[in-house]
């Protein structure tokens, strides 16, 4: 894949995860949660592959593990191309927690090809205790969603 593809897929279908390491683009079961601290927002207007370039030349180190895929995708209502550092989850109940633990608004469910939305983290308390209502909150969520396909 090339700048320009992955440009193309974020702005033509919403969104894109792609592993640099293995090649792998957009799995098709699992989720995709984004890492915190590695958000960075782009003007739509203004996208540019050099963008996408030197963000992955600042993240080369992460992105560089074969576990974590640069993800793309567009926020309709700012304007906004979004780029950040994901991670690919097949357990959901897993995947819930570590989106919650780094405090994202949304884990993407790539088998429906919906955002799964997500508490706001615990900022009080312990850390014990702030990992211990995430969990609480995953197990929660993830029982809705499979039992009554409602998030």
């Amino acid at each position: 894949m090339n700048l320009r593809k992955l440009r193309d897929e974020i702005l033509l279908e919403g969104g894109v995860s792609y592993n640099i390491t293995t090649g792998q683009i957009n799995p098709e079961s699992g989720y995709m949660v984004s890492i915190r601290g590695y958000e960075q927002s782009f003007c739509v207007d203004e996208f540019a592959d050099k963008d996408i370039q030197l963000y992955t030349l600042k993240h080369a180190e992460m992105l560089s593990n074969a576990s974590k895929y640069i993800g793309g995708w567009l926020d309709i209502d700012d304007r906004k191309i979004i780029l950040d550092v994901s991670v690919h989850i097949e357990d959901l109940k897993y995947a819930y927690y570590v989106g919650i633990i780094n405090n994202q608004k949304c884990i993407y469910d790539c088998s429906n090809k919906r955002n799964l939305y997500l508490p706001s983290p615990q900022t009080s308390g312990t850390e014990t205790q702030q990992k211990a209502y995430a969990k609480m909150k995953a197990e929660q969520y993830a029982y809705l969603l499979e039992t009554t396909g409602v998030e």
